[in-house]
C-alpha cells in the first residue's frame, strides 16, 4: 500500500509543480526575445562561480554568504538523499549510491545536515540583528526558513531512529547517533517503528509541499537562479540596448517599457528570481537619502505587475481592456521612483543573481520620456542639446576658445589642421570641459601634461558635440542617437582610431555605446593614460605635496568600466602624497548623485553629493581628488553647503600637474 500512496503522492506533486513552471513559461514568452545564447562557455563559467562558488554572496557580505554557501551546498548533497527516499518508497531497497560509497555518503549526508541546522540559526540572527533593515522578515521568509528547519529535522529524526533500531551503523552517523541516544534511548520497538514512520512520512509531505510552495514565494530563486546567472547579460555594463527607430513594426504606439510586453523575457525571469535579499536597495545612494526609489521594490513590483496583468492577458481578462495597464503609474511603479536613479549601477553590481534593476529602470524612463512626461528642467536640457550640441545652448563655435591661449595644441579645422590621422590621439574634452570653468581648468590640465610628455594629440573643437549621454539616460534615446552619430559620421570622416576621454561619461559612451552605431574607437581615461606616461617616465613628478588626498571612484569609471587601479598608482606616483581610502570605495563605491542625467535635475533634501561629501569629511583629508567633471561639480556643491572650505576638490590631473610643473600661461 506504502509504494502505491508515494507513487500518487510524487505524481501529483511533480505534476502540480510543472503546471506551475508551465505557466511562468507563457509569462517568459510574453516578454521581447533578447538572445541570450552567445559565448556559452563564458556562460557556463560564470555559473560555475556565482552559482556553485557563490562568490558575489561570500564576498560581499560575509556572514550571509557563509550561511548561504552552507544552506547551498547542504541542498546539493541533501537532494542526492531526497531522491532516495522518494524513489525507495515506491520501490523499496532503491540506493542512488551503490555499496561501500553509501556509507561515506550518509556521514557526509549527516553532518551537512547539520550545517544547514547551524546556517538556519545564524540566517535567523542575520535577519534580526545584522541585516535586520535590509532583510524582508515577512511570513514568506519564516515559512521556508521553518520549511527548512522542518527538512533537516525529520531527515535526522529518520536516521536516529535507523539507528536506534539497529538498521544502521551508528560509526557512520555520528550526529544522529548522538540524537538517538538522547532521544530514543530505552524506546520500545513499535515505539521506534512509530517514530521512524512519523519521520519519514513527514519529511516526504515537507519536500513535496516545498516543492510546489516555491513556485508562489520568493525562493522561486532555487530554481531559476541558475538559469538567471547563465543568462545574464555579457554585454559591456555600460551599454543601453539601442532603440531600432528605422523597423518600428506598425502596431507599435510607444517606445521603451510601459507594458509587460515590452519588457524582455529576461527582465520577467529577473522578475521571478529576485530573492527580496535588498543589496541592491542597501547600495542605493537614492534610497541612503530618502528617495522613494529601492531597486528591490522596483523588480519586486514588476514581478507583481506580470502576475496580475500577465496572467489576466494570457486568460483575456486585462484589467484595461484586452490590453495590459501601464507598469509606471501610480498604481504600480511612480515616476518618482524612476526619476530618482542616478545610474550609479550599484544595485547590478550588488545582485548575487545578476539582475538588471538599473535596465529596467531606463527602459521605463524611455517610455516617460517618449510619452512626454519628462519635466523640469531636464526638459530644457534636452532641448538646449537639441538645438545647441551641449546642455547650457553656448555656441558651439566657442567649445574650444579657451584653448586657443595653449601653443602647440591643434584643432582640427583650424590653422591649416585638417588630418586628425596625423595625430596618435583625439583629447575629446566634454561639454564641461568646453564650457564649464571648473571644466576648462581640468581640460587645460590635462592639454598641458599630454604636451609636456611630447603626447601626439589635437582637438576637436567646434567639431565636437555632446557625445549623448545625457540623452539617453533621461530616456531621450532619438536625441541620444542623433548626437552620437552625428559624432560618429566625424570621428570616422576624420579616420580616428583613438579618442582620450577624461569625462567618464563620454569614456563610456564612446567606448561601450557608440560601437552600436558603427563607432569602434580605442577610448581611454586620463587617468590611465597619464599613469602610463608616468611610468615611462615622460612624465616625472617632482614637486612634493604633503597632503592626505581622498579618492573618490566614479561610477561610470570604476563599477562601469573597471579603472580602479591607475587612478591610485597616478596619485602615489606623487612625493610626499597620502593616499587616503574611504569606506565606500572601489566597486562599492557611493555615487556623487550626478549620473542618469540627475546632474541636470533638481533634487529635494537631503542630497546624494551631501551624503558622500560627510563621509569624506569623516577622514579628514586635505584634497578629494576626482576623476569626473560631474563629481568635482557636485562636491564643490556639497563641500559649500557643508561649509567646510578647508577640503579641496581637485582632478587628478590637477594635482599631478602641480607635481610635475608643468604650469603653462596662457
Amino acid at each position: 500500500m506504502k509504494p502505491i500512496i508515494m507513487a500518487i503522492l510524487i505524481i501529483a506533486a511533480f505534476g502540480f509543480f510543472s503546471y506551475n513552471v508551465y505557466n511562468l513559461f507563457k509569462l517568459l514568452r510574453l516578454g521581447k526575445y533578447d538572445n541570450r545564447f552567445d559565448n556559452i562557455g563564458e556562460r557556463v563559467r560564470r555559473v560555475l562561480i556565482y552559482v556553485f562558488g557563490q562568490k558575489r554572496l561570500v564576498t560581499n557580505y560575509k556572514f550571509a554568504g557563509i550561511e548561504h554557501f552552507m544552506i547551498f551546498w547542504g541542498f546539493i548533497i541533501i537532494t542526492i538523499g531526497t531522491i532516495e527516499i522518494l524513489v525507495s518508497g515506491v520501490f523499496p531497497g532503491f540506493r542512488l549510491i551503490p555499496g561501500g560509497a553509501h556509507n561515506v555518503y550518509e556521514l557526509i549526508l549527516d553532518i551537512v545536515q547539520t550545517l544547514v541546522v547551524i546556517a538556519i540559526i545564524m540566517g535567523i540572527i542575520n535577519r534580526t540583528t545584522i541585516a535586520k533593515r535590509r532583510e524582508v522578515n515577512g511570513l514568506d521568509a519564516v515559512v521556508i526558513l521553518g520549511l527548512i528547519f522542518g527538512l533537516m529535522v525529520t531527515a535526522l529524526g529518520t536516521t536516529a531512529t535507523n539507528v536506534a533500531m539497529g538498521e544502521a551503523e551508528p560509526k557512520w552517523l555520528p550526529v544522529s547517533s548522538a540524537i538517538a541516544g538522547v532521544f530514543f534511548s530505552g524506546m520500545s520497538e513499535s515505539g521506534l517503528r512509530y517514530s521512524h514512520e512519523f519521520f519519514w512520512w513527514f519529511h516526504v509531505l515537507i519536500v513535496l509541499g516545498f516543492l510546489n510552495y516555491l513556485p508562489y514565494s520568493k525562493h522561486s530563486h532555487v530554481f531559476t537562479a541558475i538559469p538567471n546567472v547563465f543568462f545574464q547579460d555579457l554585454k559591456p555594463r555600460g551599454a543601453l540596448k539601442p532603440i531600432d527607430f528605422e523597423n518600428v513594426p506598425e502596431d507599435v504606439d510607444h517606445f521603451g517599457a510601459g507594458k509587460i510586453q515590452d519588457f524582455t523575457w529576461k527582465d520577467i525571469l529577473d522578475a521571478y528570481t529576485c530573492t527580496e535579499c535588498g543589496r541592491c536597495t542597501d547600495n542605493c545612494p537614492a534610497w541612503h537619502t530618502e528617495k522613494p526609489l529601492s531597486p528591490r521594490e522596483i523588480v519586486v513590483k514588476l514581478r507583481h505587475y506580470a502576475s496580475s496583468e500577465g496572467k489576466a492577458l494570457l486568460n483575456g481578462n486585462s484589467s484595461n481592456g484586452g490590453e495590459a495597464a501601464t507598469i509606471p503609474g501610480p498604481e504600480w511603479i511612480t515616476e518618482a521612483e524612476l526619476w530618482a536613479c542616478t545610474s550609479c549601477n550599484a544595485c547590478v553590481e550588488q545582485c548575487p543573481l545578476f539582475i538588471d534593476q538599473m535596465g529596467k529602470i531606463m527602459e521605463m524612463r524611455r517610455f516617460l520620456t517618449l510619452e512626454g512626461r519628462l519635466t523640469g528642467t531636464a526638459v530644457k536640457t534636452l532641448q538646449k542639446l537639441q538645438k545647441q550640441g551641449n546642455p547650457w545652448g553656448f555656441s558651439e563655435g566657442d567649445r574650444a576658445k579657451w584653448i586657443s591661449g595653449y601653443e602647440g595644441v591643434n584643432v582640427i579645422g583650424e590653422n591649416g589642421v585638417e588630418d586628425a590621422s596625423a595625430f596618435d590621439y583625439i583629447y575629446w574634452m566634454g561639454c564641461y570641459g568646453g564650457y564649464d570653468p571648473r571644466g576648462q581648468k581640468i581640460a587645460q590640465s590635462i592639454v598641458s601634461l599630454l604636451t609636456q610628455a611630447g603626447v601626439s594629440f589635437a582637438v576637436l573643437g567646434p567639431m565636437e558635440s555632446c557625445s549623448g549621454d545625457p540623452a539617453r539616460r533621461l530616456g531621450e534615446e532619438a536625441l541620444y542617437q542623433m548626437l552620437a552619430t552625428q559624432n560618429i559620421e566625424t570621428l570616422n570622416g576624420l579616420k580616428v582610431k583613438k579618442v582620450i576621454a577624461n569625462c567618464p561619461h563620454c569614456f563610456n559612451t564612446i567606448k561601450n555605446e557608440y560601437p552600436q552605431f558603427g563607432g569602434n574607437y580605442e577610448v581611454i581615461n586620463h587617468t590611465q593614460l597619464l599613469n602610463d606616461l608616468v611610468k615611462q617616465g615622460r612624465l616625472k613628478p617632482t614637486k612634493e605635496i604633503n597632503q592626505g588626498v581622498a579618492y573618490h571612484d566614479p561610477c561610470y569609471l570604476g563599477r562601469y568600466n573597471r579603472v580602479f587601479d591607475e587612478p591610485r598608482e597616478l596619485l602615489q606616483s606623487i612625493p610626499g602624497l597620502r593616499l587616503i581610502e574611504l569606506d565606500r570605495r572601489r566597486e562599492k563605491s557611493f555615487c556623487c548623485g550626478a549620473g542618469g542625467g540627475k546632474i541636470w535635475m533638481e533634487e529635494d533634501a537631503p542630497r546624494v553629493n551631501w551624503n558622500r561629501f560627510e563621509e569624506v569629511e569623516s577622514k579628514n583629508p586635505d584634497t578629494l581628488a576626482v576623476a569626473c567633471y560631474f563629481c568635482d561639480t557636485m562636491f564643490e556643491d556639497a563641500s559649500k553647503h557643508a561649509g567646510n572650505d578647508k577640503i579641496e576638490i581637485k582632478d587628478i590631473s590637477v594635482i599631478l600637474r602641480e607635481s610635475v610643473e608643468a604650469e603653462r600661461k596662457s
